[in-house]
């Protein structure tokens, strides 16, 4: 007889804004418990979170699993999703701990395979020791343009720059993170839609896994000719970012330029030109605002997108994909994502991370609050984010989004440990 999981255990860290999920899969003695960890990160500590936060839940963690870990996904570079793995010179930081969980298999998306050539589409070709990935180059030049656009906050106008700070640091990249979990684990696997998980049976009876995301170039070549508008399909930013790099780089020595022009500090600038640079200031803060909330859609749309299955029970875990990733997924598998049981909401509640179509087509959703086999919806997030605004009804999260969940589904929140400040909100589900 086959082995199989009995019961699972969600553990839904209150890292704030940020995920950090821990699936411990039981066996009820047949075998050991199996643990599967699901991104680490924050950028915004919840109200009443300890100061030790992040080292607090790695320890928790590590307690949990007993010192060993079996699967690590990191589901895309945002640092709200993988800042918990950053190491420290003593050896005693959050990665430190869950490195020393030495876990078995470490999954990434594709974008993030550090010996891609080039013109790397995700397509298997055969790679040289002397490749460089193309992608990996692209964040950076992301990410100099985050650091760019940081250093001019002072220019801005609050909003704005409130904005661009959350946003840019949120991009720029934790190098000592990038780094450890590019060299963490026994195994390591760069996946794509339809991926398969080296070693997963053995790891983890009776779990099935299908990655569902994030797709190659190979795979949806077209994306740009199909969403005119939403243009956010991160594959394509390559040249956009060398661009704005440059300019980036350009501009911090802009100084230069004209060494002995006089500069009028702010209050001395006569008073019929002062709506002019106002108009300038803010023009400005629109143009750094786009290209920072471009770089965030381009990023998460290299979310891993992982659909568990263990026993009677379907678990979706999406990271913080956002349509362009959603729509292979949902072109085609759409089949798979019907009977969902468990959905952890995509990025935090955002506005574009939950397409209608994926909601739409959840067989389980129900208004009836006792309705057997009811969808359970997970949210990791936080209140009064700086993501987004309701004037513009792109708050995170979403107030219609949250209205439907509740409505429509057993809806949890690691909102709920706020006011006393709790470290994990567990959820225990029955798979036979």
């Amino acid at each position: 007889m086959a082995l199989t999981p009995g019961t699972l255990t969600l553990r839904c860290y209150g890292v704030g804004f940020g995920d950090c999920f821990l699936l411990t899969f039981d066996y009820g003695g047949a075998t050991a418990a199996r643990h599967v960890l699901i991104d680490f990160g924050t950028t915004q500590r919840p109200p009443n979170g300890r100061a030790n936060l992040v080292q607090a839940i790695a320890r928790d963690v590590a307690a949990v699993t007993g010192g060993a870990l079996h699967v690590l996904v990191a589901t895309h570079r945002h640092e709200d999703h993988i800042g918990g793995f950053a190491t420290s010179a003593n050896g005693q930081g959050p990665g430190d701990v869950i490195r020393a969980l030495a876990p078995a298999l470490v999954v990434q998306p594709w974008t993030e395979r550090p010996d891609a050539p080039e013109d790397f589409k995700g397509t298997g070709q055969p790679l040289g020791p002397a490749a460089n990935d193309a992608f990996r180059v692209a964040l950076t030049r992301m990410q100099a343009v985050s650091a760019s656009s940081l250093g001019r906050l002072r220019h801005l106008p609050r909003a704005a720059a409130e904005e661009i700070r959350f946003l840019g640091l949120d991009g720029l990249s934790n190098l000592s993170a990038v780094k450890n979990l590019a060299t963490m684990g026994k195994k390591r696997v760069y996946v794509r839609h339809g991926s398969e998980l080296p070693g997963l049976a053995s790891l983890l009876p009776g779990v099935t896994v299908s990655v569902l995301g994030p797709p190659t170039i190979a795979q949806k070549a077209d994306v740009v000719k199909q969403n005119p508008v939403n243009r956010q399909e991160y594959w394509h930013f390559s040249r956009f970012w060398r661009l704005r790099a440059a300019t980036a780089a350009l501009e911090a020595k802009s100084a230069a330029f004209y060494p002995r022009a006089p500069v009028q500090p702010p209050r001395q600038i006569p008073f019929e030109n002062r709506w002019l640079v106002r108009q300038l200031k803010e023009m400005r803060a629109g143009q750094l605002l786009r290209i920072v909330r471009a770089m965030d859609d381009a990023m998460n749309n290299t979310s891993v997108i992982l659909l568990f299955k263990a026993g009677t029970k379907k678990l979706l875990f999406p990271g913080d994909a956002q349509w362009e990733n959603w729509e292979f997924a949902l072109t085609k598998d759409p089949a798979l994502l019907r009977d969902v049981d468990v959905y952890k909401v995509g990025h935090h509640g955002s506005l574009n991370a939950t397409p209608k179509t994926l909601w739409s087509g959840f067989a389980k959703r129900s208004r009836t609050a006792g309705a057997p086999g009811r969808l359970t919806t997970v949210m990791s997030t936080r209140s009064n984010s700086k993501h987004g605004d309701e004037e513009s009804h792109t708050e995170v999260p979403r107030s219609t989004l949250v209205t439907a969940l509740k409505a429509e589904s057993i809806h949890r929140s690691t909102q709920e440990l706020e006011p006393d400040g709790g470290l994990v909100l567990t959820l225990t589900f029955d798979l036979t």
